[in-house]
């Protein structure tokens, strides 16, 4: 177990999460052929926003493209939640959550420090189902109450420059040991840790090149 991991190990709640809803990433060609998938996309819409958008729009995120949000807290790093769906057609979905600062120079948008929420809740990956209206309805209640217990909790535990230089430096020993090290990004991040107060061009210039809300200025 890593550290983004070991921080959560306190604060998750006494009992395990219940887990409804979930479903294998991928299903047999006969099963995917069996689904309506109008109704399925359709379910995916209504409760993501239903479940999904109330939620995080009362907790300050912005929605961002199709199935993102995005919130910048308040040492100028992007908090970033996104719904994946399955690309082949199985009508299933994760959550991949990052932390971006925008405080570093970027030829691209690009989210750092990703996790996916099953590591969150219970160290694996976990997808959803929402094949039909009845299904997708339990997936995102189940995943709004995970991210209420696990994403904004984790979120809130990185939203110091002390959190985050233990977070870089634990992921950098890890790296080591398996002879890799931290990418550009990350190495130039943890560079920037202590100076990154007088970065307003960059940031703005970030803010334009990730197409974000011009609230977020």
């Amino acid at each position: 177990m890593n550290f983004l991991e070991k921080i959560f190990e306190k604060s998750q709640t006494k009992e395990k999460f219940e887990l409804k809803g979930n479903h294998s990433c991928l299903r047999m060609d006969n099963e995917r052929c069996s689904i309506n998938k109008n109704e399925a996309d359709n379910s995916f819409k209504l409760y993501k926003k239903q479940y999904i958008d109330t939620l995080l729009k009362s907790n300050g995120f912005y929605k961002y493209k199709t199935n993102a949000y995005i919130r910048r807290n308040k040492i100028d790093i992007l908090e970033f939640i996104e719904f994946q769906k399955e690309r082949y057609g199985s009508r299933t979905f994760t959550v991949n959550c990052a932390l971006t600062p925008l405080y570093i120079h970027y030829n691209f948008p690009n989210f750092n420090s990703r996790i996916r929420i099953g590591t969150l809740i219970c160290d694996k990956d976990i997808w959803w189902d929402y094949a039909n209206e009845k299904i997708a309805k339990v997936s995102f209640e189940n995943v709004a109450k995970a991210i209420e217990e696990f994403v904004l909790p984790w979120f809130k535990a990185h939203s110091s420059d002390d959190a985050i230089n233990k977070m870089l430096l634990d992921e950098q020993e890890k790296r080591r040991k398996q002879e890799w090290d931290l990418s550009v990004d990350q190495k130039t991040w943890l560079e920037l840790l202590d100076h990154h107060n007088d970065c307003n061009q960059t940031i703005e210039d970030n803010i334009k090149l990730f197409g974000l809300p011009k609230s977020l200025m």
